[in-house]
């Protein structure tokens, strides 16, 4: 196993800094320690980027284990790894939504390399519509991956961690996990559960040198919307008033104005991925993307009462209703 043969310096587990573009060379790690990586949802998006990037590093620091829930959806990843050396990327089958396949996988993977150091949870869904519509069904299609997925992954991979002394849980959140966003309150709901989850257990995770890192992208041009849309079109809006859709459709123009304006592309939210697992302080929480709604973030960590965020979100969202 490549990182057999290396020890990693013991750094503090946490820092405050802000972003991985600001920070200078010295916060990074110089170490060529070859970090066993478990990423989750790499058939497309920022997994699928982040799998790519990690296992062509030029230093060979990662050993990269790329999962999926359906191997039929490889190819894509296949393609842009095609001159990687094999063992620097491992493609397996796994279902964040089965206690079982989780199991599996990661005792498969500690089995073979020993240790893993970094696990990145990606795999998730959206969710766009009138809340007061949705079944239990559809919401359920949201937390299972989004909530009950990551906890599922970092439940079986922590012991290890802890057993070790080292190690870094990484959750691609979002923006709306401290923002909320008019007719995303489900997914809304299921990232907040994620910057709940990961700052209730960064102190305890802390104490056995493991790291904690949410990644809060804004807006991302991935497949992931289609995703969104494919659930909201099964939630019957019909019955719904007139302000309602009204309301829904001004919020949709922003939304697709925002992607437009303010989008990222999954390989830059990669980048800025990498960069926060090489820092010898990786911050709990990197938000990518300082142009989308920068104001609103801010009042929302500096004001208690919580009225400028509301006031923000609706002039934001509703500026001529």
């Amino acid at each position: 196993m490549g990182s057999g043969s290396s020890k990693r310096t013991v750094e503090p587990a946490q820092s405050t800094t802000n972003s991985p573009q600001t920070v200078q060379a010295e916060e990074f790690t110089e170490d060529k320690f070859q970090r066993v990586v478990v990423v989750t949802g790499c058939s497309s998006g920022i997994g699928l980027a982040l799998a790519v990037l990690l296992s062509h590093d030029a230093d060979k620091r990662f050993k990269v284990y790329a999962t999926m829930r359906n191997l039929g959806k490889k190819d894509a990843l296949l393609e842009k790894c095609s001159g990687v050396v094999e063992d620097l990327l491992n493609i397996k089958e796994l279902d964040v939504c089965s206690d079982e396949s989780v199991k599996a996988v990661v005792a498969e993977i500690v089995e073979k390399e020993g240790r893993i150091d970094v696990l990145v949870n990606n795999a998730g869904i959206g969710l766009f519509c009138v809340p007061e519509c949705a079944t239990t069904d559809a919401i359920n299609k949201v937390f299972e991956p989004n909530v009950y997925g990551l906890m599922r992954m970092t439940n079986a991979v922590i012991p290890h961690m802890k057993k070790q002394r080292a190690g870094h849980v990484v959750n691609i959140g979002s923006v709306l996990g401290i923002v909320g966003t008019p007719f995303s309150e489900i997914y809304c709901a299921s990232k907040f559960a994620v910057e709940g989850y990961a700052e209730a257990m960064a102190p305890v995770l802390g104490k056995f040198n493991i790291k904690t890192t949410i990644i809060e992208p804004g807006p991302v041009a991935t497949n992931f919307a289609s995703n969104a849309k494919a659930i909201r079109d099964e939630v019957d809006i019909s019955g719904t008033d007139e302000q309602t859709q009204a309301l829904l459709k001004s919020a949709l123009t922003k939304m697709y104005h925002s992607l437009t304006n303010y989008g990222q592309t999954p390989e830059e939210i990669a980048e800025l991925t990498k960069k926060a697992l090489l820092l010898k302080r990786p911050p709990l929480r990197l938000q990518t993307n300082s142009k989308y709604r920068p104001d609103q973030v801010a009042a929302k960590l500096s004001d208690p009462s919580g009225n400028k965020i509301v006031e923000l979100s609706t002039s934001f969202f509703f500026p001529e209703q």
